[in-house]
């Protein structure tokens, strides 16, 4: 979105997930790095069912300078570094228009 630039992407095998989601319902997780008014990193979790994506959101801890959503089959954790405020609900309201195309 706009003022943040794409550093890296890469797929992560479904053993090494940083988050507490049940393993055996990612079917994928691609994560990518972003710079611009701070640093940020999403997450993308490709689930087995929406129901595991709603389960996980209703279950999820939050925690300082994340923030987390689900859409359908996917769940989405951003996480950021000394962000500008603005900047960061941009990046966050574009991915979740994204998210839903």
């Amino acid at each position: 979105a706009g003022v943040w630039h794409r550093t890296s992407v890469h797929d992560l095998p479904t053993s090494e997930s940083p988050d507490p989601l049940p393993r055996n319902s990612v079917d994928r997780i691609q994560t990518a790095s972003y710079e611009g008014p701070g640093k940020l990193e999403a997450r993308v979790y490709r689930l087995t069912s929406s129901a595991v994506g709603l389960d996980v959101a209703q279950r999820w801890h939050p925690s300082a300078d994340t923030v987390f959503f689900n859409q359908g089959r996917y769940f989405v954790v951003v996480k950021w570094q000394e962000a500008e405020r603005q900047a960061l609900q941009a990046f966050v309201r574009e991915l979740t228009t994204a998210s839903r195309r």
